[in-house]
């Protein structure tokens, strides 16, 4: 399983159809850049925070201050596709 964030990583990943887990944050999957592979998943904070997202790239920091769409996933989303 290839942890990984809305990165290159990723894409090299789906590329070879390797499992993926794929962490959004500031950006979306809905711009149609997500994960292509068989056994792939998305992890995003749930609810998702209004202010997501906040550019195409994201941003090294958060432009509201609270970094929510990062700080509200839960390790119990993560560890669900061990």
């Amino acid at each position: 399983m290839n942890y990984v964030n809305d990165s290159a990583p990723m894409h090299f990943a789906s590329a070879v159809n390797a499992p993926v887990t794929a962490v959004y944050c500031s950006t979306v999957p809905a711009f149609g850049f997500g994960p292509l592979s068989d056994n792939a998943t998305v992890i995003e904070a749930k609810p998702a925070p209004d202010c997501r997202p906040c550019g195409l790239h994201g941003h090294s920091q958060c432009p509201e201050g609270h970094f929510n769409c990062a700080e509200h996933i839960t390790n119990k989303q993560l560890l669900s596709r061990i």
